[in-house]
């Protein structure tokens, strides 16, 4: 299906909300409610946020909420509705910081705790101590970890062929997506581990030089 309503038009009253849901042809109950690229952000409020969600509860049985970068509007109108917040976060400082001052945000509108997604970790550079490790990250952000997905060049295969990377059985990024859904769906599934001897202190150092 092509897109062509998206959330500001359902809000706005142009269509119904299943007008605008555009479906996924392999995976028939996923579907995405575009957001507007040509609209400013402030054309969505809060509250409309909340009562779009009320309504998407009655047919969904989970709602990704997908908020930009930034404690900006999106991030404000993606928090008001939501019943979980996940951070996901690259392991550098600059962006663990931003995730730091996320979960502070979170914290004060009383929406956490929060869960933490590390992505794009790179073993070979954790191993030279050139990248924060899990451990280092988790703990500057004192968050429960949700998942890790690994750096694997098969996402951007995916995502040229346009099929979802959570599918590729083969790829490790494909299998993270889907330890994480088990764990959101409330499994215990164990976390892909990655080990360095360096400790926290040295390698947070020598990232900051």
């Amino acid at each position: 299906k092509r897109q062509v309503y998206d959330l500001v038009d359902v809000i706005e009253g142009r269509c119904r909300l299943r007008q605008a849901i555009v479906k996924d042809r392999r995976l028939p109950e996923l579907g995405l409610l575009p957001a507007a690229q040509t609209r400013d952000k402030s054309a969505v409020t809060a509250a409309q946020m909340r009562a779009l969600c009320d309504e998407l509860r009655q047919e969904a049985d989970f709602i990704l909420l997908d908020s930009p970068a930034g404690i900006g509007g999106g991030f404000h109108n993606a928090l008001a509705p939501a019943d979980q917040v996940i951070i996901i976060t690259t392991p550098d400082v600059s962006a663990v910081r931003d995730a730091d001052r996320a979960i502070g945000f979170v914290e004060a509108n009383e929406k956490g705790p929060a869960r933490l997604i590390i992505n794009r970790i790179k073993s070979d550079m954790v191993r030279r101590g050139e990248m924060l490790t899990i451990e280092d990250v988790l703990e500057l952000l004192a968050i429960d970890l949700l998942g890790v997905i690994p750096e694997d060049e098969n996402v951007v295969v995916s995502t040229n062929r346009g099929a979802p990377i959570a599918l590729d059985r083969k790829a490790p990024a494909g299998q993270a997506f889907r330890n994480i859904a088990r764990r959101l769906n409330g499994e215990d599934v164990p976390f892909m581990a990655l080990k360095s001897s360096q400790g926290f202190f040295d390698r947070l150092a020598r990232l900051v030089r």
